[in-house]
C-alpha cells in the first residue's frame, strides 16, 4: 500500500470513528498536539475537557496540566496503551515524583482503544483531581501543586484531533440517573423508602468487595452497605455506615458466615423499618442499621465493585 493509499485509510478510518463517537463535543476547540496553551485560572469545580484519536500505531499519549514556574507539571496524565496502564505524576524542580499506576479497564474491556476517540474530564476538587474518560469515573490524583499555580495544558504522543475546551461542573461526574427500575447499577427511587424492600440479586466477583462509589459534591448517604472479602488480615466481614455533613460517621461490622462469597450467587434484600435499616442475604437477616439520617431524604441507589447483578426491584416490606 503507497502512502497515500494509507494516509487515505487512516483518514477514512478516523471518520468512521468519529461518526461512532458518542462523547462528541461541539464547544471544544482544536489543540496542537505537544504545543502549549494557557488556560484560566483553575478553582474547585473547574473541569478541562479534552478529546482525540487514538490511531493504529497508538503506543501512548499525555496530558499534562502545566505550572506557572516553567518545566513544572501539576498533572501528568499518561495512558500507556501497549501496557494497558494510566500513570499519573508530577514533575518538580525538574524531577518527576513517585507514579501512582491503575488499568483503565471498563465493562466494554480496556477503555483506551487504538483506531478510537476518547474523552477525558478533569474535574478539580477542594483536594484532588478527580478524571473520568467516557464519562465514567476512573480515578484521582491528590494535589501536589496548587490550584493557582496551574496555567496551562499541552497534549504529548501519539493522538489525533486533539480538542479540549474549559468549563465548570457541580455536579461531578455527570448524573446518569435512569427514572425506571430497570437493570443498572445506579437507579433513582421516586417514592418514598419507608416499609419498602430493595431487592438485589446477582453474583459476587472476586477478588474483594462492593460499595458506594465517589461523586461530587458528596452526597448524603442514609445507608452504606460493604462487604469485605479480603481486608488485610481481617476475617470477612460487612461495614455499614452512613455519610452526613460532611463525613463518614462511625461504622458498624458484621463478622461471622456470611454466605457471600466470590463466585456464589446471592439474594440481597434491604427493608426501610421505622427504625432501621435490616439487611436479608439469602432470606437471613445477617444486619441492622439504625437510622442515623431520615430516611425520607433517599432517592438514588448506587452500586458500585466487584459484583455482576441479574435482578433490581422495589416493593412493600
Amino acid at each position: 500500500m503507497s502512502r497515500d493509499s494509507s494516509e487515505d485509510f487512516g483518514k477514512l478510518v478516523r471518520e468512521e470513528a468519529l461518526r461512532n463517537f458518542e462523547f462528541h463535543d461541539p464547544d471544544t476547540l482544536p489543540l496542537n498536539v505537544s504545543e502549549a496553551v494557557a488556560i484560566n485560572a483553575l478553582r474547585p469545580t473547574s473541569a478541562i475537557i479534552v478529546t482525540g484519536f487514538l490511531p493504529f500505531y497508538s503506543i501512548r499519549f499525555s496530558i499534562n496540566l502545566l505550572c506557572q514556574s516553567s518545566g513544572n507539571i501539576a498533572l501528568h496524565f499518561n495512558p500507556r496503551i501497549d501496557r494497558g496502564y494510566v500513570v499519573r505524576n508530577s514533575k518538580l524542580r525538574g524531577h518527576w515524583d513517585d507514579e501512582e499506576t491503575c488499568s483503565p479497564a471498563g465493562p466494554k474491556g480496556t477503555v483506551f482503544r487504538r483506531n478510537a476517540y476518547f474523552h477525558v474530564i478533569i474535574f478539580c476538587t477542594e483536594t484532588e483531581f478527580q478524571i473520568s474518560i467516557n464519562e465514567e469515573h476512573f480515578c484521582e490524583f491528590a494535589y501536589r501543586v496548587a490550584l493557582r499555580e496551574i496555567n496551562g495544558i499541552e497534549v504529548n504522543g501519539d493522538v489525533e484531533d486533539v480538542r479540549f475546551r474549559q468549563t465548570t461542573f457541580q455536579i461531578y461526574p455527570k448524573s446518569k440517573l435512569t427514572p425506571y427500575l430497570q437493570l443498572n447499577d445506579k437507579q433513582s427511587l421516586e417514592e418514598n423508602l419507608e416499609w419498602r424492600s430493595l431487592y438485589h440479586q446477582g453474583t459476587v466477583e472476586a477478588p474483594t468487595s462492593f460499595k458506594g462509589k465517589a461523586i461530587y459534591p458528596h452526597p448524603e448517604i442514609a445507608l452504606h452497605v460493604n462487604p469485605r472479602f479480603l481486608y488485610g488480615t481481617s476475617p470477612p466481614c460487612m461495614v455499614m455506615n452512613c455519610w452526613t455533613n460532611g463525613a463518614w460517621s462511625h461504622e458498624e461490622r458484621h463478622q461471622g458466615n456470611l454466605f457471600w462469597l466470590p463466585g456464589r450467587d446471592f439474594f440481597l434484600v434491604i427493608r426501610c423499618e421505622y427504625q432501621a435499616f435490616t439487611i436479608w442475604l439469602n432470606n437471613k437477616m445477617i444486619g441492622e442499621f439504625k437510622h442515623r439520617l431520615d430516611p425520607s431524604i433517599v432517592d438514588t441507589l448506587r452500586i458500585y465493585g466487584d459484583v455482576h447483578l441479574y435482578q433490581l426491584a422495589i416493593g412493600t416490606s
